[in-house]
């Protein structure tokens, strides 16, 4: 692993940050602090949501049923 890799941010898990999908799902909480904290739990489930269709794309299809319908 190369140094970006293996260093925390202080109090954080380490950063990648190589323009992967995730990254960029990621990178929509550096802004976060720019946002009133009433609407952080939207951005927190937007994420969220990003996450899981990037990670598990196949959710998406079970969640619309065998056949791919609504």
């Amino acid at each position: 692993m190369d140094e970006a890799q293996t260093s925390a941010p202080e109090g954080g898990m380490p950063s990648s940050r190589g323009g992967t999908p995730v990254d960029r799902i990621l990178d929509l909480l550096d802004g976060l602090q720019d946002v009133p904290v009433a609407e952080h739990a939207d951005v927190y489930m937007d994420v969220h949501d990003r996450l899981a269709r990037e990670l598990d794309p196949e959710r998406t299809l079970r969640q619309a049923g065998a056949h791919g319908s609504p």
